[in-house]
């Protein structure tokens, strides 16, 4: 990529120290502003605290965790440190487990976000001159318009075209000489699909040069197959609705973990059993401290997000922020079968080994000794390939790396999306049905 761009020199540069210093600032701002919302007013009170008692990050241990159930709680304003009118976005998350979770900004809020959201696009090395296409839904999800809005910041010409079939998407895409993207990573995969059913070649019918993928877990076999389909550059970024959506961090073009923005973020890894904080290296959930938020202060938040906190060092694109792992997936994620944790990343880095392998799965668990697995491939190869060896070999290297014994289920490229409306459900756990 050449020379490393900046959206904010001056910040994403400065010295940790100063950082921290900038951290322990606002972390007893936000800690005002929470006492004002009854909610963290009697979370502080419990814990025997009052404002005046932190005062800077050393003291961050001492305020008590919040949870995804307060925000259920409270919903949908029941956490707002500012009066509505003061309002001007709101923002949902999904709800695709229960009641979704309120995000609101004010329009000093919103200014700093799409500063954020900035900072990412410019580390993916996106600006003027950028056809911007964002594939995923653009209503309440805050990666949709967050990043349509952010790449309007950059000076990126945008073309907001939201969820559609992979063939409309990438026809739009060649019409309009898009030349990057963002959409989830499982989306990816199936435009490499619709790619080669269009005949469409990349950089001769394609413009695209990169990709910003997230919301969802997803693996370095996944990049792999992504960059290489595509013949793009791929950047993982990581956000959610409740710390203000996507903005919080991203990988650099050095790519060995992304980058947090620690002037507006703390993060920490603490054990998920214990809530005891984990050290740089060791895998926990992840917990974060919003420092920027007038209508929505956020203290300690239990993300549910497994990953790392590596070990810091200088990084050779000139950035001084922290950096955390790539997202290994949620801790209500993780099933148990037979006594072994499974995350859907441990199966996808499996089955993206197999080139006739396009990218959908789905665990479907029976019972105690009945596990199937159903995988998309290709449709040439459902039509002409050995599906028994297949089913063999899968079933094979999921054992050697799982212990597990699975049911091999072979599915025609977009049986399962097409299934689920939209985005395959990864796990589907019928034990106690």
């Amino acid at each position: 990529m050449g020379k490393p761009k900046f959206w904010d020199k001056e910040w994403e540069t400065k010295p940790l120290k100063e950082l921290e210093e900038e951290q322990s600032r606002r972390l007893k701002w936000m800690v005002k502003r929470a006492w004002e919302v009854p909610a963290y007013r009697a979370k502080m009170k419990e814990a025997g605290l009052k404002p005046s008692d932190i005062r800077g990050i050393g003291d961050l241990h001492k305020l008590p965790f919040t949870f995804k159930k307060d925000f259920i709680g409270n919903y949908p304003y029941g956490l707002l440190a500012v009066p509505l009118s003061e309002v001007v976005r709101i923002h949902t998350s999904s709800g695709t487990k229960g009641k979704p979770v309120v995000t609101c900004y004010t329009m000093r809020d919103f200014d700093y976000w799409m500063n954020l959201v900035a900072r990412n696009l410019t580390s993916a090395g996106i600006g003027k001159g950028d056809v911007f296409q964002n594939t995923t839904q653009q209503a309440m999800f805050t990666g949709g318009l967050g990043y349509v809005e952010g790449a309007m910041k950059v000076g990126a010409t945008v073309v907001p075209f939201g969820p559609a079939s992979p063939e409309r998407q990438l026809q739009a895409m060649k019409e309009f000489g898009t030349t990057s993207f963002h959409a989830v990573p499982s989306y990816a995969l199936r435009l490499i699909e619709a790619m080669h059913n269009l005949g469409f070649k990349p950089k001769v019918d394609l413009k695209l040069r990169v990709g910003v993928l997230g919301a969802e877990a997803w693996t370095e076999q996944s990049r792999k197959r992504i960059e290489d389909g595509l013949q793009i550059d791929t950047y993982n970024n990581y956000g959610l609705a409740e710390a203000g959506g996507p903005g919080i961090a991203i990988e650099c073009s050095e790519k060995t973990g992304l980058h947090f923005w620690a002037d507006s973020f703390i993060i920490e890894i603490v054990d998920p059993e214990t809530g005891e904080p984990l050290s740089p290296g060791e895998e926990g959930e992840i917990v974060i401290t919003n420092l920027w938020r007038e209508a929505l202060p956020l203290i300690r938040y239990r993300t549910g997000d497994v990953a790392r906190l590596l070990p810091y060092e200088k990084c050779g694109c000139g950035r001084t922020h922290p950096k955390i792992s790539w997202i290994k997936g949620r801790l209500d994620d993780m099933v148990k079968i037979r006594g072994v944790g499974l995350y859907p990343s441990t199966i996808e880095k499996v089955l993206l080994q197999f080139p006739y392998v396009v990218g959908e799965f789905q665990l479907v668990l029976y019972g105690v000794d009945r596990v199937t697995l159903r995988v998309e491939v290709d449709k040439d190869f459902m039509k002409r390939g050995d599906l028994e060896a297949a089913r063999r070999e899968i079933a094979s290297k999921i054992k050697e790396e799982t212990l597990l014994t699975m049911d091999i289920e072979l599915c025609e490229e977009g049986t399962l999306a097409s299934e689920a409306g939209g985005k395959a459900k990864k796990i589907v756990d019928l034990r106690t049905l």
